[in-house]
C-alpha cells in the first residue's frame, strides 16, 4: 500500500490526492529540477523539533545552492528571493495564509499540504470542509500559485517532515502594527505579504489573527 493509500484509509472525511494528480492543477504545478542530491543533503541538515513546527525564512546554505537559484529565479522572474524551510511534527490545519507571490516547495520526507481556493473564501470565512489535502512525494519541487491559500504541512510519519520554503524576500517579515478588526483585506494581513485566516481552536487565534475558518479543525492521523 502506498503512503497515498494510507493516509486515505485513515483520513477518510478528507479529500487526498497526490500534487501528480491532475486535481492540483488549480492549486500548483510541479516544476522539474536538473538534479536533487545537493538539495536533498542540504535539507537534511535542517532541524526537525521534537515537536510542534519551526520556520526559517532565510537559510544561507540553502540560498547558496545553484538549483535553488535557477528554480526561484524562474519562478519569481528574477525578483529578490529566499529561501528557508518549515520543518516539523504538526497534524492540524489550525490556519490558512496566503501570498501575493508564489511559493516554491520541497521534501525529502514527503508531507501533506493543506490547500484552499481563493473562491472558496466568502466574506473573509473559509469552510473547513473546503480544504483538500495533497501529498507532496519526497523529492518533488511544487509551485503553490499566488492566493492559493495553505499553511505548514502536516508529517506523514512519526519522525515528522522537512519543507524548503521559497518566498520573495522579505515575505512573513513582521509588520510594525497588525489590524484583526480592520475591515476587508487588511483585517486578514498577518506579516508581510501573508494575508491569515484561522481556526477559532488555533493557536494564531489565541494570539490575535483573525478568526475566519469554522468547521472542523482538520486532523490528519496517520
Amino acid at each position: 500500500m502506498t503512503v497515498l493509500e494510507q493516509l486515505r484509509e485513515k483520513n477518510p472525511d478528507l479529500r487526498l490526492y497526490s500534487v501528480t494528480d491532475p486535481a492540483f492543477a488549480p492549486y500548483g504545478q510541479i516544476l522539474p529540477l536538473p538534479e536533487t542530491e545537493a538539495l536533498s543533503a542540504a535539507l537534511q541538515r535542517t532541524p526537525i523539533p521534537q515537536s510542534g513546527n519551526c520556520y526559517t525564512a532565510s537559510d544561507p546554505a540553502l540560498e547558496a545552492l545553484d538549483v535553488v537559484a535557477r528554480v526561484g529565479a524562474s519562478a519569481f522572474g528574477g525578483m529578490p528571493m529566499q529561501a528557508g524551510y518549515c520543518n516539523g511534527r504538526g497534524f492540524m490545519l489550525n490556519a490558512e495564509e496566503y501570498h501575493k507571490c508564489s511559493e516554491l516547495n520541497y521534501s525529502t520526507t514527503g508531507a501533506v499540504l493543506l490547500l484552499a481556493l481563493p473562491s472558496d473564501v466568502h466574506d473573509r470565512s473559509l469552510d473547513a470542509a473546503d480544504v483538500v489535502g495533497f501529498y507532496l512525494p519526497p523529492e518533488t519541487m511544487i509551485e503553490v500559485y499566488p492566493r492559493v491559500l495553505h499553511f505548514a504541512p502536516c508529517r506523514v510519519q512519526p519522525d515528522g517532515f522537512n519543507c524548503l520554503v521559497v518566498l520573495e524576500r522579505g515575505t512573513n517579515a513582521p509588520l510594525p502594527s497588525v489590524r484583526p478588526d480592520a475591515p476587508g483585506e487588511e483585517g486578514l494581513l498577518w506579516m508581510r505579504n501573508k494575508w491569515l485566516l484561522c481556526h477559532p481552536d488555533s493557536p494564531q487565534a489565541k494570539n490575535g489573527a483573525f478568526v475566519g475558518i469554522y468547521g472542523n479543525n482538520l486532523t490528519l492521523q496517520i
